[in-house]
């Protein structure tokens, strides 16, 4: 079963109101109403509601199994929120998802397909995470040995 998904670097402005257009690409697979969450790495993720469902089912079910604390549920649920897409294909980030992500009204922003969802990042957080990534693992080094 193929699976629609999120890719691609978009610059955005967000507006007085902390209103943010999304990619319009994306629009469709995202419908009318996404979830918004403020991820604990300093930005926000935004997701189908289908994709977040599906995330919450497996966290409950880390939660009955005893993998994860039921404090989990909680920290999930409050960080996260449902929000409309308006006709212009636009979300409002509220206040305290933008100061999660240190993303001023009226600022910049930069929006990352993840592949499963979107990120809404601050451009200079963006821009160091995006330098990280390229030091995922040392460089090798190699010692030879004389083979004789």
């Amino acid at each position: 079963m193929g699976t629609d998904v999120f890719v691609g670097e978009y610059d955005r402005s967000v507006d007085g109101t902390g209103r943010l257009a999304l990619p319009s690409t994306f629009r469709s697979l995202l419908g009318d109403r996404c979830y918004v969450t403020c991820d604990p790495d300093g930005f926000v993720s935004i997701t189908t509601i289908d994709h977040f469902q599906q995330q919450a089912d497996h966290l409950l079910e880390q939660v009955q199994a005893g993998e994860q604390p039921r404090s989990a549920l909680r920290a999930f649920g409050v960080n996260s929120s449902v929000v409309s897409i308006d006709k212009q294909g636009r979300i409002t980030l509220d206040e305290e998802s933008r100061t999660h992500a240190g993303i001023r009204s009226g600022g910049e922003a930069i929006i990352a397909g993840a592949i499963t969802n979107l990120e809404v990042w601050r451009p200079s957080r963006y821009h160091t995470v995006r330098s990280e990534d390229d030091v995922v693992q040392a460089p090798r080094v190699w010692v030879d040995e004389d083979d004789g």
